[in-house]
């Protein structure tokens, strides 16, 4: 079973963890010995979902956040809460591996309802829809 919800749940945890430690340096096999209670319930798949997703992410960030800051009409990237940040870099890294933009941004909206502040699925609905495509 893949449980895709709590794979991305995870993701933004540890990404939320590199991004206020300023560890994007971080080797995604480092990041795991670290954080091994994330990875104690789920299986295989949903492991190596979560290595693809922080890998794109960690190797491809200057494009991504590149990206972002170019629909973010009045902000800087800098501005953004790190949960609204990574967020984004999710949606961005995981469409690139599946192409699915709709149910990408769908599931990244509704983290940012539980995890971000009243208005970020605004932001972050608006910016998702204009940069995947």
């Amino acid at each position: 079973m893949f449980r895709v919800k709590y794979s991305r749940e995870i993701i933004l945890k540890l990404l939320y963890q590199i991004d206020l430690a300023g560890q994007f340096d971080i080797s995604v096999d480092e990041l795991i010995k670290n954080n091994g209670i994330f990875f104690r319930d789920i299986n295989d798949v949903e492991t190596e979902f979560i290595t693809d997703i922080i890998t794109r992410i960690l190797n491809e960030k200057e494009t991504i956040d590149n990206k972002i800051s170019k629909d973010l009409i009045g902000w800087r990237i800098e501005r953004l809460t790190p949960i609204d940040r990574n967020l984004l870099r999710m949606g961005i890294a995981e469409s690139k591996k599946t192409g699915n933009k709709i149910i990408v941004i769908d599931d990244i909206v509704r983290i940012a309802k539980k995890y971000g502040g009243d208005e970020s699925y605004k932001i972050i609905n608006a910016v998702l829809d204009k940069v995947i495509e």
